[in-house]
């Protein structure tokens, strides 16, 4: 357990390479213009013909930036689910890479005799195909985020839009309120949860289980070909971990939490090292993480990460006070 809490005691910003300070940067710059744009869009339509043209002018328009400026600049409170998520989708990408970046696994399961395999298979493909921008960068969509994360950053930046609106152009407030909240609800109401990368690969998973495919190489080979979500659904079934606990036992900076997880999963000595060696770069680190893969047992390994098989509120309010 120690393990655990001297972990959360240091905020994620603070643990982050130069390489993933950079990815995240960008990604999170992004994923907030594009829910801006969106929300500019529904509201300037609310506002068209209401006699507010400059207004409607600088929302409709694609040089004039908005929220972003706002928020660096009064410091806004950030969810700690947006940047696991967005931390998350960044080391996706580097994963993605490392293993060749063509969808090679996931063509193969699209291609498979279970109809509901291949379905799945193919719904994941599409899905994690459209995460690039023309010069292969990674995206992130809003429809990526958790239903609260997904809450607290269209709200957070139609109040961004709001200070604009009153304090730049002399808008009223309740003007303002009706339109932004129309167009927020706009957003809100055409979002899934059980359509995200994330639930597409714990349905793949779970599928797989099923079948009784889920096995050591399964497991691994979903890594070796960079599609971090469903390496993350399939470990989740095979520790009895959830998903979102399983990314923070996985990617805690220490490099600790890995070789417990893959040990409580039940995974071969084999199939671990295939893992761990992909995950880490770090020679050093990575003979560190195989060490205590060897030496700590299962009943060990799952008694070091009990706090995870606990309410995320209560991991959450830890992290607050040891900050």
């Amino acid at each position: 357990m120690s393990v655990a809490f001297e972990d959360l005691r240091l905020p994620r910003d603070l643990r982050l390479s130069e390489w993933q300070r950079t990815v995240v940067t960008a990604l999170r710059a992004r994923l907030v213009r594009q829910i801006e744009d969106e929300l500019r869009s529904g509201v300037a339509g609310a506002l068209e013909g209401t006699g507010n043209e400059a207004l409607h002018a600088a929302l409709s328009s694609a040089h004039v930036v908005i929220a972003g400026p706002i928020l660096d600049e009064c410091g806004a409170p950030s969810d700690p689910g947006l940047t696991s998520a967005i931390l998350r989708r960044a080391e996706e990408h580097r994963l993605f890479r490392a293993g060749g970046g063509d969808h090679a696994f996931l063509l193969e399961l699209a291609g498979d005799a279970d109809e509901e395999v291949a379905s799945g298979a193919m719904a994941l493909l599409i899905a994690q195909s459209s995460r690039f921008d023309p010069f292969q960068d990674p995206i992130m969509a809003r429809t990526e985020l958790s239903a609260h994360t997904h809450h607290f950053l269209v709200w957070t930046i139609a109040a961004a839009l709001r200070r604009y609106m009153i304090e730049q152009h002399g808008l009223d407030s309740s003007t303002a309120d009706e339109a932004l909240a129309g167009a927020a609800a706009e957003l809100l109401t055409d979002y899934d949860e059980g359509e995200t990368v994330e639930a597409l690969s714990v349905r793949l998973a779970w599928r797989l289980r099923d079948t009784g495919r889920l096995d050591d190489e399964m497991v691994a080979r979903t890594l070796l070909d960079g599609s971090l979500p469903l390496f993350l659904a399939a470990l989740a079934m095979r520790s009895g971990f959830d998903v979102a606990a399983t990314w923070e036992i996985a990617s805690e900076p220490s490099g600790r939490g890995i070789a417990l997880l893959l040990r409580v999963a039940g995974i071969a000595r084999d199939a671990a090292g295939t893992i761990l060696f992909r995950i880490e770069e770090d020679e050093v680190r990575l003979a560190g993480k195989i060490d205590l893969f060897d030496l700590t047992d299962e009943q060990e390994a799952g008694r070091q990460l009990r706090l995870w098989r606990i309410d995320p509120a209560y991991r959450a309010a830890i992290a607050r006070l040891a900050a």
